[in-house]
């Protein structure tokens, strides 16, 4: 009985601990999307994780996720990009081509 007690804890502690990573490489993609928005002067509309799995990058293994954001480039259009992280490291990201707003358009 005592084993499976401790078996029991360490999935518990297993599962708590991907929750958390999880949530931080969240966080993480949130921010290297908002730079990327801000440098290229794009408007981020909101940003989503599709998938994740157990992966190996050169010689880096973890978590390797992907996210989709939608963001408009001149306020009218809505594009879908996407972002790939493995653990919290940037590996790219991809945007579709997107329309610039004409100089008249421009504050």
């Amino acid at each position: 009985m005592i084993l499976l007690d401790v078996i029991l804890l360490l999935l518990i502690v297993w599962v708590g601990y991907l929750f958390w990573l999880g949530r931080r490489q969240a966080e993480q993609a949130r921010r290297y999307i908002e730079r990327y928005c801000q440098q290229h002067q794009l408007q981020l509309l909101d940003c989503a994780w599709q998938r994740g799995y157990p992966a190996k990058r050169g010689r880096y293994v973890g978590w390797l996720s992907h996210y989709e954001f939608r963001f408009s480039s001149d306020g009218e259009t809505r594009y879908v990009g996407s972002a790939t992280l493995l653990n919290l490291r940037l590996v790219q990201i991809t945007t579709p081509p997107y329309r610039l707003p004409a100089e008249s358009d421009l504050p």
